[in-house]
């Protein structure tokens, strides 16, 4: 594991500083995806192909999973997609598919898409990863999928959380990470926290600071981590949450942390 002493900057205490030092990544991740579209794909012009082609099946990995546990009808959630999904659209024979993409840019993407012409198979909704239950259904999703997302999340810890809330018992959170990924690059941009695998144990850590994923989680689960040249985990989800009240104070707060981002990409970026 890298040294936990790298140096890394102070994350603010507050949630609204933390959001505003977590804003200032924005314009980075903005441009890429921008630039990506602009030039379909640019050094990746097969991989823009693959997503936007609507008969393009679903991922090996979630595919096995779905057949494995004799899915009839699965539901999909793709946290941190970016402006387009990369877990492909046709699932396996006899299996019908409900994919949702998520991603708190996804305003900024839709309009920078509707500009270029170009409409995505399945369009990502704005969801930030810290409050997923402000947007989508709890205990819904047979697989929540999060790829080189949760490191650039202001709140990695509530994240998880909330992406076990929208899972159903018995489904799975499919986890996959460049490990170590902020302090390799300085602490620059959005991400501020590094995932690694220690003792087949995922952990979260930045700076000084480090926690068990497992230990962490408000419901119990299993998890199956490897490490390497990517971190990979696979958790369980064992046990339902409490039932919560649910309904307008959500759907209010889902629409104030829209506008918020909104606000943000705006003062950061020229007119």
């Amino acid at each position: 594991m890298v040294d936990a002493a790298t140096a890394a900057r102070g994350l603010p205490i507050d949630p609204a500083e933390r959001f505003e030092f977590w804003a200032t990544g924005l314009p980075h991740e903005l441009r890429f995806w921008m630039d990506w579209a602009a030039t379909r794909g640019g050094r990746w012009p097969d991989e823009f192909a693959q997503r936007m082609n609507p008969q393009t099946p679903l991922v090996p990995w979630l595919a096995q999973w779905a057949v494995e546990a004799k899915a009839t009808h699965l539901r999909v959630l793709d946290v941190g997609a970016g402006p387009v999904t990369s877990l492909g659209y046709v699932p396996p024979q006899g299996m019908t598919l409900e994919l949702v993409a998520t991603d708190p840019l996804a305003d900024a993407y839709a309009e920078h898409f509707h500009g270029l012409g170009l409409v995505p198979p399945t369009t990502t909704r704005f969801a930030l990863a810290e409050e997923l239950t402000a947007f989508l259904p709890a205990e819904f999703f047979d697989i929540v999928h999060c790829r080189n997302a949760l490191d650039c999340c202001f709140d990695p810890r509530r994240a998880l959380g909330e992406m076990l809330r929208v899972l159903r018992p018995g489904g799975v959170i499919m986890l996959y990470n460049l490990p170590n990924q902020a302090v390799a690059e300085g602490y620059a941009g959005s991400r501020q926290y590094n995932l690694d695998v220690a003792n087949e144990r995922l952990v979260v850590w930045r700076g000084s600071e480090r926690w068990d994923v497992e230990t962490a989680l408000p419901v119990r689960a299993s998890i199956k981590a490897r490490g390497g040249e990517q971190v990979s985990a696979i958790i369980t989800k064992q046990e339902a949450f409490a039932p919560e009240r649910a309904g307008w104070f959500g759907i209010r707060r889902g629409e104030a942390w829209r506008a918020r981002v909104g606000r943000a990409i705006r003062r950061r970026l020229p007119a």
